[in-house]
């Protein structure tokens, strides 16, 4: 119940975080502080299993070492540039130039769309065991309607996260281009968080269909 609670925590705050344009600056401030003590208590929570994807190092393993390393070092990053982009919590911490330097402001503006590409990856490499923990949370397992009501869902949501790769360019976010505002960002806070969450769907869904393609047919 823990891990089940602790992920709902984690892709909230993170979604919360992608919506800052809807929340006070101070808010997104102190969300984020709260997604970086989640992000320690999820590791520690789960460090046997991450230490055990170096032991035995199959492909699968290292896929998830990379995904998992890559993600730590774009999480790093958000929150290292949120610090010496803060305007309350950490204001007495760093200079006014650095707080206005364009660099770090464009590199915690695109960190977060390769964590949303890099979570869709991680949750689509757990996706069955994700899938059976949240069917058993709310009671669910035995029931086949349930399951094909949470396949609906899921490619529901993951066609609104291809919509939203378009609405909020996340492409030119990537390359770091110079973007205040998208099509995505004036969408109602609900709707953009549904658009957020579809990404991470979307790219769970492409990762679970390759994984199930590629490496189980060669355990099989």
């Amino acid at each position: 119940m823990i891990n089940v609670l602790l992920d709902a925590l984690l892709l909230a705050l993170f979604v919360a975080e992608m919506s800052f344009y809807h929340l006070p600056a101070v808010l997104h401030e102190v969300l984020g502080v709260a997604m970086a003590a989640a992000i320690i208590l999820h590791v520690v929570i789960n460090r046997r299993r991450l230490a055990s994807l170096l032991k035995g190092l199959t492909p699968r393993k290292f896929l998830n070492a990379a995904t998992d390393g890559a993600l730590t070092i774009c999480a790093a990053t958000t929150l290292a540039t949120g610090v010496t982009m803060s305007n309350y919590l950490f204001a007495d911490f760093v200079s006014f130039e650095l707080r206005r330097n364009m660099t770090l402001h464009q590199l915690h503006v695109a960190a977060p769309y390769a964590m949303m590409i890099l979570i869709g990856v991680h949750v689509g490499l757990h996706w069955r065991e994700l899938r059976q923990r949240l069917l058993n949370f709310f009671g669910l397992a035995d029931k086949t309607v349930a399951r094909y009501a949470l396949r609906i869902v899921h490619c529901l949501l993951a066609a609104v996260g291809a919509v939203g790769l378009y609405l909020n360019r996340v492409g030119d976010r990537l390359l770091m281009k110079h973007i205040f505002a998208t099509p995505a960002t004036d969408l109602p806070a609900v709707i953009f968080a549904l658009l957020t969450i579809g990404g991470v769907i979307f790219f769970a869904t492409i990762t679970f269909l390759l994984d199930e393609k590629i490496f189980r047919r060669r355990r099989d």
